[in-house]
């Protein structure tokens, strides 16, 4: 199968300098014949002539409704692309390549403007969510002057997308940034202590990092969501997030294993102190943090059952 990258994000987000830079760093480590598929016009333009010169055949798509199996079809048995590089539209339905493509064929890159991202967030969350959410690799760029939001940026990626690949960028390249140094809690602490304002932040880290916690004692309080999760010893404790909107909300909750059965029922509020330990998951197969309950009582505080990531 031929790969495909699709490079998603609003006009002016640096799609076209991604795309640019894509291409001439693959043609040089390994020189394909390659398809350009624009969808979106911004201010850079391509070199057309260029292009050619470097085995790669520019075409535009300039209607959603063209974005069909039949076009694409007729422009690889013209071209014969050993790659094909998609510079989408970001008004567009991001469902509608991977129609014309087998998913197994994509990647796909979300590029978001770091300085318009909060505008993205206040209106068009539900449209920026979608993109989030299908990417395989998420790029902020133009991170100048943002560095100290990027944390939290980052939050509000990986809540909707647990699995891709998060990087930031200036204009001197890759920003390294390590999420453990500007987590809102001390996680060298003996007992580290999650509230209210920082049980998103906890969630996100641990699920993403189940070995920086591992072993480590916590506090924290949760609305029980599954009384009996797996038997009596077992329960889901947590809360419920918004990730974009109102209307799109999801489980933050562990699992819980107690030596004692659980007396509790579902929608308490308790207290629990834990060792976090970590368990594979052979149905997601992955690894995730497991609190195994050392204390547990109901909350004597009134708690935030909704919390925002951000």
């Amino acid at each position: 199968m031929v790969p495909v990258y699709i490079l998603t994000g609003f006009i002016d987000a640096g799609k076209t300098t991604a795309a640019k830079d894509l291409i001439y760093e693959m043609q040089k480590e390994d020189y394909k014949k390659t398809l350009l598929l624009v969808c979106e016009q911004g201010e850079e333009e391509y070199d057309y002539q260029g292009l050619r010169d470097i085995g790669v055949t520019l075409k535009y798509v300039e209607n959603e409704s063209d974005m069909q199996e039949d076009l694409i079809l007729d422009l690889e048995l013209e071209v014969r692309p050993e790659r094909i590089i998609v510079e989408y539209n970001g008004m567009w339905n991001i469902d509608r390549p991977k129609v014309i493509w087998d998913p197994e064929q994509i990647l796909e890159i979300m590029i978001i403007d770091t300085s318009s991202f909060d505008m993205y967030l206040t209106n068009l969350k539900a449209m920026i969510a979608d993109k989030i959410r299908s990417a395989d690799l998420i790029i902020f760029g133009r991170c100048e002057g943002a560095e100290d939001k990027l944390s939290m940026y980052r939050r509000s990626a990986r809540a909707l997308n647990r699995n891709a690949n998060i990087v930031f960028r200036n204009e001197d390249g890759e920003i390294r940034f390590d999420p453990a140094a500007h987590l809102p809690y001390d996680i060298d602490s003996d007992v580290i202590e999650i509230d209210d304002d920082t049980y998103a932040a906890f969630y996100i880290d641990s699920m993403e990092n189940p070995d920086r916690y591992t072993g480590k004692e916590i506090r924290f309080s949760g609305i029980i969501l599954n009384s009996k999760n797996n038997g009596e010893h077992s329960f889901i404790v947590g809360r419920i997030a918004i990730t974009c909107c109102s209307e799109d909300m999801t489980v933050f909750g562990f699992i819980c294993d107690t030596e004692e059965e659980n007396p509790y029922i579902t929608d308490e509020w308790v207290d629990i102190t834990c060792i976090m330990q970590k368990e594979y998951s052979e149905k997601y197969e992955i690894w995730h943090p497991v609190c195994k309950v050392k204390t547990m009582r109901p909350s004597s505080e009134e708690h935030k059952k909704i919390i925002n990531v951000t």
